[in-house]
């Protein structure tokens, strides 16, 4: 199995890749000119879920940090150009195989950090977004982490939560019965705190094959989540896992990466056979 720090330096080539992969065809007016035909020309609308970690504007976990301002330039962007729905409304537009009318949206945050409620909570409030927030139980009460207080108050403003395992362990490398108790136990402690069903669950580390595998799938299925999301880049179509559902990563890159990358065009046939060359995944 490939160690996490080859992984981690594999991806970080892949992003500076990508990122030059994006300024050419945004600046080249490639992405503009894709967007219109494929909405105005074609009726062709896409189902993304953007994967957040921290927002905040200090230096400590750069690689899942996205600054205040990027942030809410962000937002701005996808109020302009998307429909941003919850993951319940993402689910059933799945499930019922909806027809579309525009691009679809979801937002969700990884792991439950503290910055989640000072800094992007309040920025989303502006909006009137919904979002989930994945959290890793053991992350709740600590300095960094969310308040169970932070959590109900949260819970009352359109922020709904999903679990993310209790230790962020990557499942492929722990046992059956310690992924059984990471994935049945995280989704307990979060539903005594909101006395409310959870149902959905978002892998730690999150790429199929590495971080989890098909044992892990199972027991999610099995301890009774709806959906369940991975990190596995791409757009969600009517061929996608409904346990092992793409998000795209969001870091605190230039905007003219974030519109290339939530325009759909990184899924392009074409782009998409690039991609493999070059392991932008």
């Amino acid at each position: 199995m490939r160690s996490r720090k080859y992984t981690e330096i594999r991806y970080k080539i892949a992003w500076n890749i990508g990122a030059l992969l994006s300024l050419l065809l945004y600046c080249s007016g490639t992405v503009p000119l894709y967007s219109y035909l494929r909405k105005h020309l074609l009726k062709r609308y896409i189902i993304l879920v953007l994967t957040y970690h921290r927002i905040h504007d200090g230096n400590e976990d750069a690689p899942i940090s996205v600054k205040l301002e990027t942030f809410k330039n962000q937002m701005a962007y996808l109020r302009k150009n998307f429909d941003v729905v919850s993951l319940d409304d993402l689910i059933d537009i799945l499930r019922n195989r909806a027809c579309l009318r525009n691009d679809v949206i979801a937002i969700t945050f990884d792991d439950g950090w503290k910055d989640n409620y000072t800094s992007a909570f309040q920025i989303i409030k502006v909006y009137g977004f919904p979002v989930t927030i994945f959290i890793a139980t053991d992350f709740v009460g600590k300095d960094y982490g969310l308040t169970e207080e932070e959590i109900r108050i949260m819970r009352e403003n359109k922020v709904a939560f999903g679990a993310h395992t209790v230790s962020h362990k990557a499942l492929s490398e722990i046992d059956y019965e310690n992924t059984k108790f990471e994935i049945e136990s995280s989704k307990l402690k979060i539903e005594n705190i909101l006395q409310k069903k959870v149902k959905y669950f978002a892998y730690p580390y999150g790429k199929r094959g590495l971080d989890f595998n098909d044992t892990s799938v199972n027991i999610v299925k099995e301890t009774g989540y709806s959906a369940a999301f991975s990190t596995n880049n791409g757009c969600i179509t009517s061929d996608s896992d409904i346990f092992a559902l793409e998000r795209v990563g969001v870091r605190n890159f230039p905007m003219f990466v974030f519109k290339v990358r939530v325009s759909g065009i990184f899924e392009n046939k074409w782009i998409r056979i690039l991609r493999d060359v070059l392991h932008i995944n």
